[in-house]
């Protein structure tokens, strides 16, 4: 029984326009313990696929889904609130901006209190203690002092940690982490991301993880997805993908990296792909990277279908082989 089965997920918004579609068709299956990677460019629908794993998505936006279950409990079958219920109650996420995403008027013990009385209850001292452990759990020191400090007193590593407290006081069985380490220097980028895998080896909590940096997923993911213009468009194991990617803007992502102890000729410049993500109003016709594709064909005008080559999913006509590597 996997934790988290979706099928042709969708999430479509209203607009003065008419309804743009933002995700289309996301398939997902996680299994608990185990850590899933999503990148793309920002405004591919990374984001706003994780609020809607969340059930945390505006009024103006609609979601459907063909399977949406969570352990045996089939998800599309409830009332809107009754998921949101059963949703919160097991999943949990970290949003970008430790420091918006706290009040900034309130103290982190009461911020914390909070999220401790909505999900397990208890009395105020049980409560206070419970605070103080998962503070600790986390790598603060001083727990309890940290309690009466405001946001604006804290580090935003600090900061962040108390968002992962808050995240984890429902006892996840999965966290999303939507870019963690944003704006955080490396060092402590490192901690919070040992942080989030201890949690996950500890509690067998299922991590999906947000983020730009191709090297934090190759060190702490298992399975990767690709996102461009809300589709996904290629997803197969971490180091598999990394090694061999077979769809070309997958190739592109990685071969925009800067490596460590590369030379470039003077004037020369970081490859980058041509063109920019066109706007989810106006996708091109057939394959959404086609305009900007290097090898796209007559072909591409036809809507690719995500399909299986060696143990690899993507949504490509022409898929990359391995001496395609470095074109």
């Amino acid at each position: 029984m996997s934790l988290l089965h979706v099928e042709n997920l969708c999430v479509d918004y209203t607009t003065p326009e008419g309804t743009v579609r933002v995700v289309d068709r996301v398939s997902l299956k996680l299994d608990f313990g185990e850590v899933l990677g999503i990148i793309g460019e920002s405004g591919s629908g990374k984001s706003v696929l994780a609020l809607a794993i969340m059930e945390l998505l505006s009024s103006s936006a609609q979601m459907t889904a063909d399977l949406f279950m969570v352990e045996d409990q089939d998800v599309m079958k409830m009332a809107p609130a009754a998921r949101r219920e059963f949703l919160s109650s097991r999943f949990a996420i970290i949003f970008q901006e430790p420091t918006t995403s706290l009040n900034p008027n309130m103290t982190i013990g009461r911020q914390l209190d909070e999220a401790i009385r909505y999900h397990q209850g208890g009395s105020r001292r049980q409560r206070h203690h419970e605070a103080i452990e998962l503070l600790a759990s986390v790598g603060l020191d001083e727990p309890e002092s940290r309690l009466r400090q405001y946001p604006h007193e804290l580090s935003g590593g600090m900061n962040q940690r108390v968002m992962i407290a808050m995240a984890v006081s429902c006892r996840p069985r999965l966290l999303i982490a939507d870019e963690p380490t944003t704006a955080l220097d490396v060092t402590i980028q490192a901690q919070i991301l040992d942080l989030l895998l201890r949690l996950n080896r500890d509690r067998d909590m299922a991590l999906i993880l947000i983020t730009h940096d191709f090297a934090i997923l190759s060190e702490t993911t298992d399975i990767v997805d690709v996102m461009y213009c809300g589709q996904i468009v290629e997803s197969g194991r971490t180091g598999n993908l990394l090694r061999a990617p077979r769809h070309p803007y997958t190739r592109a992502l990685l071969d925009s990296v800067p490596q460590f102890g590369m030379r470039h000729k003077a004037g020369s410049r970081l490859f980058n792909l041509r063109g920019a993500t066109p706007p989810m109003r106006h996708l091109p016709v057939g394959c959404y990277l086609g305009p900007r594709c290097p090898y796209a064909r007559k072909e591409c005008v036809e809507t690719p279908k995500l399909r299986k080559i060696k143990g690899r999913s993507v949504r490509c006509h022409f898929p990359l082989d391995d001496k395609d590597k470095g074109k």
